[in-house]
């Protein structure tokens, strides 16, 4: 049998674990044939742990060689990467989901592709009952999430409002605005208001709060969805990943789970 060929761009916390995951547990069915990342070291260590034969590729050639396409690298790269791949046909992993919300002709171009586009969960719970909901009529969608001081160091927004988060002392609001408004403001931090809107009603109807605190251990994720089919609302309290803070554990293992989709043969939920 010939083996699906996986191009894996980004290397990071995610990225370097979902190659492991894929030469462990999809070896029957897969091979890491390329890899790309801005930071060579980076490429070594994947190279010398778990994919010696993967070939150091820049994005498009990347894209062009590979039969499904892992973007794991920025939402500054996301759109380029599943333009290409769908023009070309390919199945494609977004998890720079902020990214896609700047492209308007996204529907078009999904109606016309022979490829996928894939967008995990991440660490939201809840995102098959928005897809349900959002069959009929929603209201409002409110997404309030809470990170730990760590969490978002480095955005852009905190740079800009000049934000000092060391003198943050108890639970603040730091940010309230639409999605397409977060994740350019948090544009590592916040990628699930991003698959929010695009499950639900879009990025500048769906409402986000974010708050931090040095009292905050996790990262929450509090989502409110009201329409006429009554409401639903989840909290999913998130472990940071031990290799980056910014990312959810629950997000690596959402990128896990939508790979047995595009993999395997059992698909559960809407």
């Amino acid at each position: 049998m010939k083996l699906i060929s996986v191009g894996i761009i980004g290397l990071g916390a995610i990225g370097s674990r979902l190659v492991e995951i894929l030469t462990k547990e999809f070896h029957d069915k897969v091979r890491v044939d390329s890899i790309c990342d801005i930071k060579e070291e980076r490429i070594e260590e994947i190279q010398g742990k778990w994919a010696p034969r993967a070939k150091s590729l820049p994005w498009p050639s990347l894209v062009a060689r590979s039969d499904v396409v892992i973007e794991a690298a920025s939402q500054e790269i996301a759109l380029s990467v599943a333009k290409e791949a769908l023009k070309r046909g390919k199945q494609v992993l977004i998890l720079s989901v902020g990214g896609l919300l700047a492209w308007n002709g996204l529907s078009l171009v999904l109606k016309k592709t022979k490829g996928k586009l894939w967008i995990p969960s991440g660490a939201l719970a809840g995102v098959d009952g928005v897809l349900a909901a959002n069959e009929g009529r929603i209201h409002k969608v409110t997404l309030t999430t809470r990170k730990p001081l760590a969490g978002l160091a480095g955005a852009p927004y905190l740079l800009e409002k000049r934000i000092n988060l060391s003198r943050i002392t108890k639970p603040t609001l730091i940010f309230e605005g639409n999605a397409a408004q977060a994740t350019r403001a948090f544009p590592q931090n916040v990628n699930v208001a991003a698959t929010l809107a695009l499950a639900g009603i879009g990025s500048k109807r769906t409402l986000v709060r974010i708050l931090t605190s040095p009292t905050y251990k996790r990262n929450q994720h509090e989502v409110e969805i009201e329409g006429d089919f009554g409401s639903i609302r989840t909290v999913v309290e998130n472990f940071p990943s031990k290799r980056n803070p910014r990312t959810s554990e629950l997000a690596v293992l959402s990128s896990v789970a939508t790979l047995k989709k595009i993999f395997g043969h059992l698909h559960i939920g809407t």
